[in-house]
């Protein structure tokens, strides 16, 4: 008897293995296909983004010369644009770091207070105790 309960659990743990094995190829499996679908969705997206901007310069009712101006205009405000929240962007994260650094250097500070007294108060516990 106890050889057959031996034997099933045996086989237990060879099922639970290759449940387990089972799971991660679905898993993977889930996972490749979502990569693909995402990457489909991006280059159908590009695509058509492609088109629509060839169509919309193929039919726009403005001349050639003046599109292109409209072009550059627009091409030259979002440089300034993307500048200007790259500096803004930069500026916060510099002040977030110096305040998480002040933060962290003052706990480091009070920990190390704490850390002396606490040496401070042992000391006098012991002097105390050599004293009686």
């Amino acid at each position: 008897m106890l050889i057959n309960k031996i034997r099933t659990g045996g086989y237990m743990v060879i099922l639970n293995d290759l449940a387990n094995q089972v799971k991660k190829i679905r898993g993977f499996q889930t996972k490749t296909m979502r990569h693909a679908r995402n990457r489909n969705i991006i280059i159908g997206a590009s695509i058509g983004s492609a088109l629509g901007l060839a169509a919309g310069i193929l039919f726009a009712p403005k001349s050639g010369r003046e599109i292109r101006q409209g072009i550059s205009d627009r091409t030259c405000e979002t440089v300034k644009n993307l500048k200007e929240n790259v500096t803004v962007t930069r500026a916060r994260m510099f002040d977030a770091a110096s305040k998480k650094e002040a933060h962290l250097h003052d706990a480091g500070k009070k920990g190390g207070d704490s850390k002396n007294e606490s040496t401070k108060k042992t000391g006098e516990d012991k002097g105390t105790e050599t004293s009686k």
